[in-house]
This record gives C-alpha cells, sequence and structure tokens, in this order.
C-alpha cells in the first residue's frame, strides 16, 4: 500500500456517517478499523497516525519478551509518543544516583517496556511554527542506510536504478500526522536486533463528542483476537437515547518477519543470491568475425585467456545516438563524462563514439547494468555501421594513450586550473566555477540532429564560460584602467581591458568573437526559443565552437599568467608629501 492509499484509507475511516443510520451502527462495530490493520502488515506499514480520533504508534520489541500471557499484558498498553531520552536521578539505598532513562519504561505493560520507538515526537520553542515535529531513529536509518529527503518528506536511499526509494515517510496531512515505514528493509534492523514490530492503536468514533455526556444507556465491551494477523483488541460501545452513539477500540497488533534467518544472514555475509535477468544485443563478434546476437549474461562471454567458442567479454554492441538523450536530459541523476556514463549511486556504463555516430559499449559493461536499463539500451541496438573508435582501440587493446585532440578534455582541463590576476597585491579571480555548478560534469558533445540537444549544449556552454566571469574583479580592473562603462557586460568590459593594454587584434579576435558568438546564440535560445539553430550540421557546429571557445580561453590564461592584466599596487604619493612637509 502507497502512502496516498494510506492516507486515502484514513479519510475513509474517520469519515462519519449520519447519525442513527444503519451505516453509523456498522461505523461504531470498527470492522473496517480491523480490516485496516489486517491489510496494512507487508509493504510501506502504517507506525505513527495521530489523526481525528485515531492513534496508532509503533515500537519495536525483543521477541523473547513475548511469553505467557503477553496478549492480556500488552492489552493494559499506556504509551504516547516518545519525545526521547530523559535523565535524572534514582534513589537506591537511601541514595541518589544519576541515571539515564530510556524512552519507555512504565507503559503498563512488561514486554513493552523498553521498547524501541521508530519516530520521536520532539518540540522545540526555537521554531516559530511547528513547534512540534517529528524525527525519525537515527540508529534505524543509519542501518538502513537512509537520508534525510526535506522534498520527499522522507528517509531515502537509492535504488538499483539510481531513483529514491522511501524508507520512512514523515508527513502532516490535512487529518493530522502520518509516518509510515518500508517493512521490508526495517527486517534488516529487526534482525540484528531481534525485534518483533508493535502497533499500538486507540480508535475513537462518536458522530458528535461535543453533545455526549457520557450519561449512557449502557456500555457493552468485547474482546477480538485474530491469532493470523496476530490483532489483539478490545471494543466498547456506549448506548444512549437515540441508539448506540459512540465507540472505542483500543489493542495492539504483532508483526514479525517475513524473511527468515538464513537469508537474511546470507545478505549480511554477501552470499545470498541475487537473480538477474540479462538482455541480448546485436554486437560484433570480433573473436568469429561476425555480426551476430549475443548475451551479455558473464556466464556467455569468455574472457582471453579460457578457450571457448563464446564471444569475448569485450565484443562491442552498437546503438543509435538517441541512446545518450534520456541522460542528458536529467543531470541532476546522470552525469556523462567523456567515455561514462555515471547513475548517482547505482551503476556506471563506459561508452565511446565511433566515426558514423554511433554509440558502442562492451557486453561485459552491458551485463553489469540493471535489467530496466539493459532493456532501455536494447530499444536504440542497431548494427555496426563503423567499427569501434580509433580512441577506444588504441586504449582498451592496446593499452596506449590516447593523444589525439580533445576540445572538451581541454577546455575542461584550463578551466580546472584558470589563473588569477594580482590586482593591487590582491589575488583575484577573472573567471571562476559558479557555486551552483561545481563540476563541469554537464558538458557533453552533441551526438544527435536534435536541435534540443544542441540548445541545450549552447545553454551549458555559456552559463558555464560566460557566466563564470567574476563581476567584480572584470569591473574593478575596467576602472583602474580607465575604460568602465557601467551598460557593458563582464565580457565587453574584459575585452576594452585586454585592449587597453595593448593586445595584438587578431589574439583580441580570437579571444572575444567565439565567446560573444557563444552569447548571442545563449541570447537567442532564451528570447526566440528554437530560432537561433544554424541549418548544418548541429554535432560539427557544436564541437567547431567548442574548440574555439577552448582556444579562446587558453589565449586568456596565457595572458593572464604573463600577468598582462596585473595592476600594480600604487602609492599615495600627495599623501607623503604633505606629511613631510608638515613635520
Amino acid at each position: 500500500m502507497s502512502f496516498n492509499q494510506i492516507e486515502q484509507q484514513l479519510e475513509k475511516l474517520t469519515a462519519v456517517p449520519p447519525f442513527g443510520t444503519t451505516e453509523y451502527a456498522r461505523w461504531l462495530e470498527m470492522a473496517d478499523v480491523l480490516e485496516f490493520f489486517a491489510r496494512t502488515r507487508h509493504g510501506l506499514v502504517p507506525a505513527y497516525i495521530s489523526a481525528n480520533g485515531f492513534y496508532l504508534y509503533a515500537v519495536l520489541v525483543r521477541e523473547e519478551k513475548l511469553v505467557g500471557d503477553y496478549v492480556q499484558d500488552g492489552l493494559e498498553w499506556s504509551l504516547l509518543p516518545t519525545s526521547g531520552w530523559g535523565y535524572g536521578t534514582v534513589s537506591e539505598d537511601g541514595s541518589h544516583k544519576k541515571h539515564i532513562f530510556p524512552p519507555f519504561d512504565h507503559t503498563s505493560s512488561q514486554f513493552i517496556n523498553s521498547g524501541e520507538p521508530l519516530f520521536f515526537v520532539r518540540s522545540f520553542e526555537g521554531y516559530r511554527e511547528n513547534r512540534s515535529y517529528t524525527e525519525f531513529s537515527q540508529p534505524i536509518a543509519h542501518i538502513l542506510e537512509g537520508h534525510w529527503v526535506p522534498e520527499r518528506y522522507a528517509h531515502c536511499r537509492i535504488n538499483e536504478l539510481g531513483d529514491f526509494e522511501d524508507l520512512a515517510v514523515m508527513r502532516r496531512t490535512a487529518l493530522g500526522i502520518i509516518c509510515a515505514i518500508d517493512l521490508t528493509a526495517l527486517e534488516r534492523y529487526m534482525f540484528l536486533t531481534d525485534t518483533v514490530l508493535i502497533r499500538v492503536f486507540d480508535v475513537t468514533r462518536c458522530h458528535d463528542w461535543g453533545t455526549f455526556d457520557g450519561r449512557e444507556q449502557g456500555r457493552s465491551t468485547s474482546t477480538y483476537r485474530d491469532q493470523s494477523n496476530e490483532l489483539y483488541a478490545r471494543r466498547t460501545i456506549a448506548a444512549g437515547p437515540q441508539g448506540n452513539e459512540a465507540a472505542w477500540l483500543r489493542g495492539f497488533q504483532i508483526i514479525r518477519r517475513a524473511q527468515d534467518d538464513d537469508s537474511l544472514m546470507q545478505e549480511l555475509w554477501g552470499t545470498r543470491p541475487k537473480p538477474k535477468q540479462y538482455e541480448t544485443f546485436v554486437a560484433y563478434d570480433w573473436k568469429h568475425r561476425r555480426v551476430r546476437e549475443s548475451s551479455c549474461a558473464p556466464e556467455q562471454l569468455a574472457s582471453y585467456f579460457v578457450e571457448s567458442d563464446l564471444p569475448f567479454q569485450t565484443t562491442p554492441a552498437f546503438f543509435r545516438a538517441e541512446v545518450l538523450l534520456k541522460y542528458k536530459n536529467d543531470p541532476d541523476k546522470y552525469e556523462i563524462d567523456q567515455r561514462i556514463i555515471t547513475c548517482r549511486g547505482a551503476w556506471s556504463l563506459r561508452y565511446d563514439i565511433n566515426e558514423e555516430g554511433q554509440i558502442h559499449a562492451y557486453l561485459c559493461d552491458l551485463g553489469d547494468l540493471p535489467y530496466q536499463e539493459q532493456v532501455y539500451w536494447k530499444s536504440f541496438n542497431e548494427s555496426p555501421r563503423a567499427s569501434i573508435s580509433k580512441r577506444s582501440f588504441k586504449t582498451d587493446f592496446l593499452a596506449q594513450w590516447d593523444t589525439e585532440y580533445n576540445p572538451l578534455e581541454s577546455l575542461e582541463q584550463i578551466l580546472s586550473e584558470f589563473p588569477s590576476v594580482n590586482h593591487r597585491g590582491k589575488v583575484r579571480p577573472i573567471w571562476k566555477m559558479k557555486a551552483k555548478e561545481r563540476s563541469l560534469a554537464r558538458l557533453a558533445y552533441v551526438v544527435t540532429s536534435s536541435s534540443k540537444e544542441w540548445e541545450d549544449q549552447i545553454l551549458e556552454l555559456a552559463k558555464v564560460l560566460v557566466d563564470g566571469f567574476d563581476k567584480t574583479t572584470v569591473a574593478d580592473l575596467a576602472k583602474a584602467l580607465r575604460c568602465y562603462n557601467v551598460k557593458l557586460g563582464s565580457l565587453k568590459l574584459l575585452q576594452r581591458c585586454v585592449t587597453k593594454r595593448q593586445v595584438a587584434a587578431e589574439t583580441i579576435y580570437e579571444i572575444f568573437d567565439p565567446l560573444e558568438e557563444l552569447w548571442k546564440l545563449r541570447s537567442s535560445i532564451v528570447a526566440h526559443p528554437g530560432g537561433a539553430v544554424p541549418k548544418q550540421d548541429l554535432k560539427q557546429h557544436y564541437r567547431q565552437l567548442l574548440e574555439r571557445c577552448d582556444h579562446a580561453m587558453q589565449l586568456l590564461a596565457e595572458l593572464i599568467e604573463n600577468h598582462v592584466l596585473d595592476i600594480r599596487q600604487t602609492r599615495n604619493v600627495s599623501k607623503k608629501k604633505a606629511t613631510i612637509e608638515s613635520k
């Protein structure tokens, strides 16, 4: 059951039918509540609810405590959501001793005493709004490898596809507070601590508590025991002058692990088998010199050192360039480097681009992808139109360095160590990485004829290069050189500064012409989406512009390193002269 489904169920459970109807009488019987508890023992399990007369709270207790008549003991529970640990003193032998009190030690139930809560309800007067807030148990969060993700209102981890997976959801809704936990994940912690999950609950129902004064015609109490769902409760129905008016349901439920000890122990040791599916791809079996459908399953591939009729692990499969667009369009989740795609905390894949613009990857690497990702890649699979790239052949098979010029790598290198100017004795940056960017991971080549891909990369390149010029430094530099104009942006001001330093016109052109072209393209895209796309091969256009921008930044870095743009520290001669004359 998803969180939204839990919330929808609670809306139904807390909706009051018209008083005096058959539906109202059935509502007081609480059968729907008991069914709700029975149905929420798996998946995302409600662990704390405080909403319109519906109270539920979950505690972990050691399984060894469930001895004797624990059902009767459990029905006597008395506990509210804990705020955590406390401290004080205890009296022993007539003296007071320091003591730390656990969250639960007086619950009126022996086996719940010293239980471990999943959620705490704390309050802080320093918060202007919502002084009371819910907090997830840190030991459990650490063991489950969960981290707080504010926009999801949940502690999450990342699954094999790189997506957020909710472990513990905590939300304030129109109904009240609802917290739920992924029981499958929690079972690891339950196994490590030898505990079971106990959910205590107290549900009250009445059409109008304001008019119900307690002077009923009578009360009837019954006990409910459901051994299969380990659900135990007492229900009380109070009758009034016009029939049954109110009802209380109070009890507890035990939820045990579904996974057995052996399976969880194997998981801890890393020996638990994880069945995995593998796709087949049209690939060039260079061992047998033919194109054929080959599986990427490890057992269907051979190494160079084993005699076999199976294709080599490094058998390449080829794909349409559009396969990369999914990853380019989600830079928060994926990083595309020159030859590797990385999905946050989940997987990575080596790839390259051949002379025909096809993406290629080795079967052994494709086999490491989650199956869903393999299916995605297969949808772009095609027969090779050329061999693998020269770069891949040189580095992966000949074990040689790739020394061919790569404008993107070259640009990333110069930007990673871009020099600063000396401005009146202080080191100040002309260009710097923006805090929001932090890395150049979003820069990539245009690999398709898609105008959107081209536009996205133009915007990204402009954001990195032109937006990267430090406005304050450039403005101060222009003021020092007496060429400042408040109407000009950083790029034009910097060009004035370089010109003022009498740099050769050809060099000035090589530095600023590509950067200005880039900025114009960026401005056209923003002002008129789709209107600035050049009528030529977009892959070639972007690469050529990238080469010119790389050359521009290299030249600018040389000028800075040669101190062309340094501003020397000047002394105030007139002030010194005035001081001497006064003496």
